[in-house]
């Protein structure tokens, strides 16, 4: 059986390729990054997943995707309750809390 070998032409067409497929990847958190107001995180992720994309193809290029749009959007769906307790409700005094 003998070796493949790839000429200098192949290989760089093949980075550019697996660069290309992680660009477009990378589009997901760039956009999601822009509406959300994080353009910051989406850049990154547009940026690590073009670069692992060259580096180890879509091995690197999916999964940076999906960290980056989790961080982009985990705090979106957080519940921030600002509900206080109702003025009429009674409250136990700190006489009563040493008594029981």
């Amino acid at each position: 059986m003998e070796p493949t070998q790839l000429t200098d032409t192949q290989a760089m067409i093949a980075i550019g390729a697996n660069a290309a497929i992680g660009f477009f990847l990378g589009l997901v958190p760039l956009g999601f990054g822009y509406f959300k107001g994080k353009l910051r995180v989406g850049v990154i992720g547009i940026i690590v997943a073009t670069l692992g994309g060259a580096i180890l193809g879509v091995i690197i290029s999916i999964p940076s995707v999906a960290i980056a749009t989790w961080m982009i959007m985990r705090d979106s769906h957080v519940l921030h309750s600002t509900i206080e307790p109702e003025p009429d409700a009674e409250q136990p005094s700190d006489s009563e809390d040493q008594a029981t």
